[in-house]
């Protein structure tokens, strides 16, 4: 929600007050990754998807990037399961 100072308008007759400044933070994101990623999509239900939620947030904290972490982690379960010799 954006406030307006009453002040600004009183002192400024005929023109509207000047926009604040705010910092950019898209463009001072400096977080980088360390491989190339790519989207994968899947259409689950919803009950499904809301467990694999809940379970990514016990797990890595419900934070952003919690669901990518779970899905890694079991890929590589499976992988180690799968790949056995």
């Amino acid at each position: 929600m954006m406030t307006t100072n009453i002040a600004k308008l009183k002192s400024l007759k005929g023109n509207p007050p000047k926009a604040q400044s705010q910092i950019d933070v898209i463009g001072g994101d400096k977080r980088s990754e360390a491989i190339e990623l790519k989207p994968l999509q899947v259409r689950i239900p919803k009950d499904v998807f809301e467990e694999f939620s809940e379970c990514a947030g016990k797990q890595f904290g419900f934070s952003h990037g919690s669901k990518k972490k779970l899905f890694l982690k079991m890929w590589e379960i499976y992988k180690a399961q799968t790949m056995k010799t």
